[in-house]
């Protein structure tokens, strides 16, 4: 994505009720136990209630570390999301600067998945942002931050009001 295009984006992004997808739920059509109940287009059309889906670049990022790094249905997972953002179009947006630096910082305390996690908390408070996850550990983060959160919940998605 050009410069053009990111700022363009975070224009057109400014006072919309955003919904970001965090890579586990990107993820999950291919590495998921319910890969074969999971229409993930449909899912993210039910969910959005009129929000915005995008994803931050630091996801992006992540996932193309995945693909170029995992073996196997993480791999093939990480593939299909940066896929499916890609044909979706979702809207990229650019993570702080000075979040990015403040989570750089603790890098030595956190695991590598943990990283993207506290890049993806941080923004999601800032932007005043709900979140959609798999991730259990996420899920409690984002909670605990008052940012609402979706997540899967045996074959149903529950929203949590993050206040």
């Amino acid at each position: 994505m050009s410069d053009h295009e990111r700022k363009k984006n975070k224009k057109d992004l400014t006072n919309k009720r955003l919904l970001l997808i965090d890579s586990s739920f990107l993820m999950l059509p291919v590495s998921g136990r319910r890969r074969k109940i999971l229409n993930i287009e449909d899912v993210l059309f039910r969910l959005s209630e009129g929000r915005v889906l995008a994803v931050l670049e630091s996801t992006i990022r992540e996932l193309e570390f995945l693909r170029n790094n995992a073996k196997g249905k993480k791999r093939l997972a990480a593939d299909f999301a940066l896929e499916l953002i890609r044909r979706a179009k979702f809207p990229i947006i650019e993570v702080d600067k000075k979040i990015e630096e403040e989570v750089m910082k603790l890098k030595e305390k956190l695991k590598g998945w943990e990283v993207h996690d506290e890049i993806l908390a941080r923004m999601a408070k800032k932007l005043n942002a709900a979140v959609a996850t798999t991730d259990l550990e996420l899920m409690h983060k984002l909670r605990d931050l008052g940012v609402p959160v979706y997540y899967l919940r045996g074959k149903k998605w529950i929203y949590v009001s993050g206040e």
